[in-house]
């Protein structure tokens, strides 16, 4: 296992102990105790998975993640020692995958830990054929997006749910579906969350995001990939 995982987080005691248990996985692990730190290791190492508190000093979990999404789509899970959606909001609107509330068993972080780099990282990709669908073009197996080739980045949740669609052209689908193939580990998705990954997925492929052509709302029901030509 070569995976390396930054964890950001101001608790020295909490880095050290979750540091441990991810090491003795298997995994390669950078710590940081701030948003300067983090955004430095952003820029240094090859990383794999980012584990991200919300609370830090000087710049919030939640800067730090602005910050990463303007040229990166690793993916992000995010401690909060809230149990406000509204934290849950924010981060997912930012661009996180996962979140967790502290404080929190080390399994569980392990667990969902485990379900996102199967399903994104190196060892998760798989060789399935190329999806295109308009001017756009999706590689799962490259893990690239791209719109009249042009690169797009997406978040490791968009790309799921636009690969999900893209898979099935004119089929509705409903949240909750949708919630239940882009769920990792023992975490579920709430359904209602999806729409603000769909707000966030269609301002990177649609020309228009206000009139949609690609990533259709069926009234009542969810969402669907427009049927070719």
């Amino acid at each position: 296992m070569d995976e390396t995982i930054l964890l950001v987080d101001d608790d020295a005691a909490l880095l050290e102990v979750t540091s441990i248990v991810l090491a003795s996985e298997g995994y390669r692990v950078v710590t940081a105790e701030d948003g300067t730190e983090a955004l430095r290791a952003l820029e240094g190492e090859d990383l794999d998975l980012v584990v991200l508190d919300i609370m830090l000093p000087r710049m919030s979990g939640f800067e730090v993640l602005k910050k990463m999404r303007e040229s990166s789509d690793v993916p992000v899970v995010l401690l909060t020692a809230k149990s406000q959606s509204v934290d849950k909001v924010v981060g997912l609107e930012l661009g996180a995958d996962d979140y967790i509330t502290k404080p929190f068993d080390t399994k569980e972080l392990l667990a969902r830990i485990k379900a996102i780099l199967r399903r994104f990282g190196r060892e998760g990709r798989g060789r399935e054929g190329m999806l295109r669908l308009g001017p756009l073009e999706l590689d799962p197996g490259a893990y690239t997006v791209s719109r009249d080739g042009r690169s797009l980045e997406l978040t490791p949740t968009e790309f799921k749910i636009l690969a999900l669609l893209m898979r099935r052209p004119g089929q509705a689908f409903t949240r909750a579906q949708i919630s239940e193939a882009v769920s990792t580990g023992s975490h579920y998705l709430a359904s209602r969350y999806i729409d603000v990954h769909i707000s966030r997925l269609r301002a990177k492929v649609e020309g228009d995001p206000s009139r949609p052509e690609i990533i259709q709302t069926v009234p009542s029901v969810g969402y669907r990939a427009a049927r070719p030509g």
